[in-house]
């Protein structure tokens, strides 16, 4: 069994959950479709990929988030197509400029999901596209509003805290020591909520880091000066490929973005991190971290569980305010 992801076949191996699960055609063609391989090339970590080990696509991310709601949902065909194209309306480097540019990657994915190849592929094998939106809108074991963990989120939390080395238990293992409860997921023992809740709270540490927020801060502050120059291109953003953008940056006509791309890409090291304002520091602000967990004995985690409470209680520690320049 091949872990590439050609998709050349009815089975797709997941290596880090260890799951080889047989795919329908209507996913084979998905899979197979221009904005999903477009996955492939955008960074799930966002622009802390430049810096760090966490150089994992948002197509792995979706292979594991579909392999998940396959395992605990394997006859809801709508809902394991909804899991191959829950993040397809993603900018480059996922959600490092999202929020700085106005963008909404949730409106552009019900929209990627409604018109052109998705939508045709869909509707081919007898499938509303306005029904899987609709299954993205509501809650479900894929994604959830409360603080129950979604497959969505705990799949971001494993491959995140797996690539970082950061794990309690590997990632195969514990799945297999979760269930669902109705379409809320559960844990099934204290080991494995205290593991879990162990992934969430590194996840966070992992994306809140300064310097991790501080690459993301500089190129949403490099898009911004590009867009400036190139008004136009804001209207591709939804299109590109984290590559494309690089290019795009890196010939800009304005000398800020092509001087802040070359550091992100080249020095790094030149990115200074301060708790204090500086003359032309950029801030970033975290007034709370999401606290999300799995059901233990059908309670939240936490409520059932002394050692998930402490441990997603450093969650708090994590809010913070920082400013970053280049030196």
């Amino acid at each position: 069994m091949s872990i590439q992801h050609t998709f050349g076949n009815g089975r797709i191996m997941e290596p880090i959950y260890q799951f080889q699960t047989e795919a329908h055609p209507v996913e084979m063609d998905l899979f197979r479709s221009k904005p999903v391989r477009r996955l492939q090339f955008l960074h799930h970590f966002g622009a802390a990929a430049l810096c760090t080990p966490l150089t994992h696509s948002r197509l792995e991310h979706t292979v594991g988030v579909w392999s998940l709601t396959a395992h605990f949902c394997p006859e809801d065909l709508p809902m394991r197509i909804a899991a191959i194209v829950h993040d397809i309306g993603h900018l480059p480097f996922s959600h490092a400029i999202e929020r700085t540019l106005g963008f909404n990657h949730h409106r552009h994915t019900e929209q990627f999901i409604l018109q052109g190849e998705v939508a045709e592929i869909l509707t081919n094998y007898g499938f509303k596209p306005s029904h899987i939106v609709d299954i993205l809108k509501k809650e479900s074991p894929l994604k959830n509003p409360t603080s129950i963990l979604g497959l969505d989120h705990l799949d971001t939390y494993l491959r995140d805290t797996y690539r970082a080395g950061k794990q309690l238990q590997p990632p195969s293992e514990l799945i297999r020591k979760l269930r669902l409860r109705g379409h809320l997921l559960e844990a099934q023992d204290d080991e494995a909520a205290a593991a879990l809740a162990h992934c969430i709270v590194e996840g966070h540490r992992l994306q809140l880091e300064p310097q991790h927020v501080a690459m993301d801060a500089l190129l949403a502050k490099a898009v911004t000066h590009h867009c400036e120059a190139q008004p136009e291109m804001k209207r591709h953003l939804p299109f590109l490929m984290d590559h494309e953008l690089l290019h795009a940056l890196m010939h800009s006509h304005n000398g800020t973005a092509q001087e802040t791309i070359r550091v992100l890409m080249f020095e790094p090291h030149r990115i200074q991190i301060s708790s204090q304002p500086v003359l032309g520091s950029i801030e970033a602000s975290f007034s709370s971290v999401p606290k999300k967990q799995p059901l233990l004995r059908e309670k939240p985690a936490a409520e059932a569980s002394f050692q998930v409470a402490v441990k997603l209680a450093e969650l708090e520690s994590l809010a913070g305010t920082y400013f970053f320049i280049i030196a």
